[in-house]
């Protein structure tokens, strides 16, 4: 008896792999935790070099941007500035994404940045363990593979996630 409805499991129709991964793609939560991923690894075209060693991003919370900022000067600063850096950012993310923004002072080596101009890394930025390039070539791989455009950009960008994430913990350790 077991045996049969086994059988009968296995002569259904075979359901495409787009279908499936197509409305685990279109869930709200994973759609808004690839925009943060985006603001955080735009973070310094967003603020700018000037401010890209001051302050970054720590995590978002509702519609608060929480930033780790060097010192209590410049997260004073830094309110003077929140209604600009709001709207870059709600302008990348193509949607009101952050309401308002939190500032929390930070021992400096805490900050995880990159100067530009002597490239020397205390703490390596997510930003620069994927460069553009490589970003492009998995675009383009998954594109050769995969003709919906929002489904292809949608898996370029959780492969750059899942990358940044595998050579941040090869860096910790």
């Amino acid at each position: 008896m077991a045996y049969e409805g086994r059988r009968k499991r296995r002569n259904k129709q075979a359901i495409a792999v787009a279908e499936i991964v197509g409305g685990v793609l279109d869930t709200r939560r994973l759609k808004m935790r690839l925009l943060h991923e985006d603001i955080f690894r735009q973070w310094q075209k967003i603020v700018g070099k000037g401010l890209v060693d001051k302050c970054q991003p720590s995590r978002i919370k509702g519609h608060t941007l929480h930033l780790d900022v060097t010192s209590s000067s410049w997260a004073h600063q830094l309110i003077y500035l929140q209604e600009e850096i709001i709207s870059r950012v709600n302008k990348l993310a193509g949607t009101l994404l952050i309401a308002s923004i939190h500032c929390r002072a930070v021992k400096k080596k805490e900050l995880k940045i990159v100067n530009p101009e002597t490239k020397s890394v205390d703490q390596v930025f997510p930003v620069d363990l994927v460069s553009e390039a490589e970003t492009r070539k998995w675009q383009s791989e998954i594109a050769t593979q995969i003709k919906d455009p929002d489904l292809c950009a949608l898996l370029s960008r959780m492969r750059c996630h899942s990358e940044i994430k595998r050579r941040a913990a090869q860096d910790l350790k």
